[in-house]
């Protein structure tokens, strides 16, 4: 299931290259923004719903998972917790992007991973990371935004483990924290959803307070008692109670009834101090009041611990102001409608928010008055140097050009336009030249995929077309089954080596449709052979030889390379329209090819291995990578809606 998706293009835009980890009720994927040159981002499905769930609590997960999506785009601009840049349905399953966050020069591994690979950690090491945990959970829980009929007074995580906190390590070496998945979580003040069906716990009954095993109302305290369960587990590599049984009512009693383990009980690899040991202890209290009240006060109580070892967490960076004269000239133009009082207010918040490098609250406001007002051109001006500050160059082009579409002439979005275009290599547009829609080709890309293929080509011919040669006394046993036997193995090889240099543009598919395609090609040049010599594998004849003969069949090698072009040709025309050029391409290689080896196999003196470099040669299939060369692997949509 998962496999099918690869290479599936997710909102017109995210390409799935790889599965990376199944959870709780989604599957993440690695894959490339094709409007960012590729750019690597992490993709989040909502998985199928089991067959034993209850249809109307699927469609509540589904709503928590945009919940999940909504909330974190939200609270991303946090350095602590993982940045959602987008969100929607595909085939009616919901998806989220987030930031890639092993993107080079970063690695890393869940906290999950780094404690079953090391064990305990150093006792200075858990502070650190608990620290940047504090500061990000501060955040949620004191985050404040309205939104319209609607307001937001602080964001629960309620699922708080090892496994959603991301260990990322730069090149300083220094490590930080990313928190993931607020699938569950929830809003202050919010009514329950009453999202409940037997045989399922919203959390992880191993890391959940004992007011949530109860089912009651939740604040920032069920949080901190999460993460004392995960400081504890840290610094033991245990955790601080443990069940008679594996069940909700096992857990339910030990972190309701039983009290934590005292530290001494492990064999520890490093001495904790007893003041950390009382601070994780005060964070397991049964009842919320004896625990720290805030996040903030439990991270001074951490940093307490080693003085002013630990380095505070990053302040906020300087407000960064817009340039004077930055959208005036927008205002001196004619509107199509006059902007209201609120909505003037709800811009100046919008251009507070990006001087305070609040981008992604800057987009999401900028993004509903542009749903009220979608001719303001102010709107995409400021969401353009939004994105611009953030590094997203094609959507801050976007922005711009939708601008100078607006009012033609704005030397705001004149300057911006250049600055982005300067970015990401493409020539600069004339202040009196209508603007266009960026192709984004990549030339270098194009480039390295041609001569990839070529070679992919060249290594698939000699193990091909040397196998059969070798296997000629297995395949002659077949009698007529040996041309769709010997085909589908060719095809197959082929199929895999091309895939390996395009799968970031075409999917499994690809192997399949060649597999097919020569299979096919090898039985149809079998049916019309009357009036022609017939090749068929010789046991008797050196393995060479068999490998030459196969090569120098004309009609075969015809009617392989159609088909084979015809049904690559359909997977590549999402691309552009270069089907056409693609069966051409193939058919003129495939049966050139086998003409020039049959040419040479009967009037030719070269030895049979020199036979062979040029049967390999020219089984490299120059004109598709020509074709390949020119074509652009990505368009850009002519609207969109920037989230």
């Amino acid at each position: 299931m998962n496999q099918r998706l690869i290479g599936q293009l997710i909102g017109n835009r995210y390409r799935l290259t790889h599965h990376i980890s199944e959870g709780g009720y989604g599957n993440v994927f690695e894959a490339v923004d094709t409007q960012l040159n590729d750019e690597p981002v992490a993709v989040k499905l909502l998985r199928p719903p089991p067959p034993d769930m209850e249809p109307e609590y699927y469609q509540q997960l589904q709503q928590r998972f945009l919940d999940e999506a909504r909330v974190s785009a939200l609270l991303g601009e946090h350095p602590n917790i993982v940045q959602v840049r987008s969100y929607g349905l595909y085939q009616n399953q919901p998806y989220l992007v987030m930031e890639y966050l092993k993107a080079k020069p970063y690695t890393g591994q869940g906290l999950d991973y780094v404690l079953a690979r090391e064990g305990p950690l150093h006792p200075e090491r858990v502070v650190n990371l608990a620290l940047q945990i504090c500061s990000a959970l501060h955040h949620a829980h004191n985050f404040h935004m309205d939104l319209g009929k609607h307001s937001i007074r602080g964001v629960i995580h309620r699922d708080i483990k090892p496994s959603n906190i991301f260990v990322q390590k730069g090149p300083d070496g220094k490590e930080r924290v990313k928190l993931l998945d607020f699938g569950i979580s929830k809003l202050m003040g919010e009514t329950s959803r009453g999202l409940t069906q037997t045989g399922y716990f919203l959390g992880t009954m191993v890391y959940a307070s004992p007011e949530q095993m109860r089912g009651e109302k939740l604040d920032g305290r069920s949080d901190i008692y999460s993460l004392g369960v995960v400081l504890y587990e840290l610094l033991t590599g245990a955790l601080p109670f443990e069940p008679e049984t594996d069940t909700l009512q096992g857990w339910y009693h030990v972190h309701n009834f039983q009290k934590p383990r005292p530290f001494q009980d492990h064999p520890l690899p490093h001495p904790i101090p007893e003041a950390l040991e009382k601070v994780v202890l005060r964070c397991l209290e049964k009842d919320p009041a004896l625990r720290p009240a805030t996040m903030e006060e439990l991270a001074q109580q951490l940093r307490a611990v080693y003085g002013d070892k630990i380095p505070p967490p990053p302040q906020k960076a300087p407000l960064q102001r817009i340039p004077a004269g930055f959208g005036q000239q927008a205002t001196q133009q004619s509107r199509a409608a006059p902007v209201s009082e609120a909505e003037e207010e709800e811009l100046q918040r919008a251009v507070r928010l990006i001087e305070a490098g609040e981008y992604k609250m800057a987009v999401h406001l900028l993004n509903k008055l542009i749903q009220s007002a979608p001719n303001e051109a102010r709107y995409y001006l400021y969401r353009g140097l939004a994105h611009q500050r953030q590094g997203h160059w094609g959507l801050a082009q976007m922005d711009y050009q939708g601008v100078l579409r607006l009012e033609p002439g704005n030397p705001s979005a004149e300057q911006g336009l250049r600055e982005v275009e300067q970015q990401v290599g493409q020539e600069q547009v004339s202040p009196h030249q209508k603007p266009t829609l960026p192709t984004s080709g990549k030339p270098r890309q194009s480039k390295g995929l041609a001569l990839g293929w070529l070679l992919a080509n060249w290594a698939a011919a000699g193990i091909g077309y040397l196998g059969l040669g070798a296997a000629a006394p297995l395949l002659a046993a077949l009698g007529s089954l040996q041309g769709a036997v010997a085909g589908a193995g060719l095809g197959l090889g082929m199929g895999l080596l091309q895939w390996a240099v395009l799968r970031r543009q075409v999917s499994w598919r690809w192997v399949a449709a060649t597999l097919l395609a020569t299979a096919l090609g090898w039985v149809a040049a079998d049916t019309l052979e009357a009036g022609m010599a017939t090749f068929a594998f010789d046991p008797r004849d050196p393995w060479l030889q068999n490998a030459l003969q196969a090569m120098a069949s004309p009609l075969r090698g015809l009617l392989v390379g159609l088909g084979v072009g015809g049904l690559q040709g359909i997977l590549l025309s999402r691309h552009g329209k270069v089907a056409w050029a693609w069966v051409l391409a193939a058919g003129v290689e495939g049966g050139g090819a086998a003409l020039l080896i049959h040419w040479l196999l009967a009037g030719s003196a070269l030895s049979r291995w020199l036979l062979l470099l040029a049967g390999l040669l020219a089984h490299t299939r120059p004109l598709s990578a020509l074709v390949l060369a020119n074509l652009n692997w990505r368009r850009i949509p002519a609207v969109q809606n920037c989230q």
